[in-house]
């Protein structure tokens, strides 16, 4: 037999608890339902040539998400890249 889940004042509770227990223990049945909170986006114009935004819709419509998706997730991508360039280059 399974153990009950204790009960969570937070997701934060919650989080800690999943993170240092065996999950495969408990009995999910009852479990608590918490949302998740994003981060909040905020909205941005940019001035693209029609070229570009085509070619971008190309690839989208390929991956079968939303252009304006896949230009978050490269920027996020170009971020990361040029943050770790920027580590290894100030050691």
């Amino acid at each position: 037999m399974k153990k009950p889940l204790p009960e969570f004042k937070n997701n934060k509770e919650f989080a800690e608890f999943v993170d240092n227990n065996d999950m495969s223990e408990y009995d999910w049945e009852d479990a608590p339902e918490f949302k998740i909170q994003r981060p909040v986006k905020k909205p941005v114009t940019l001035r693209l040539y029609p070229y570009v935004i085509d070619g971008i819709k190309k690839v989208a419509q390929k991956h079968g998400i939303p252009y304006q998706t896949l230009i978050s997730q490269w920027l996020s991508e170009k971020l990361s890249q040029e943050q770790l360039l920027e580590l290894h280059q100030n050691k």
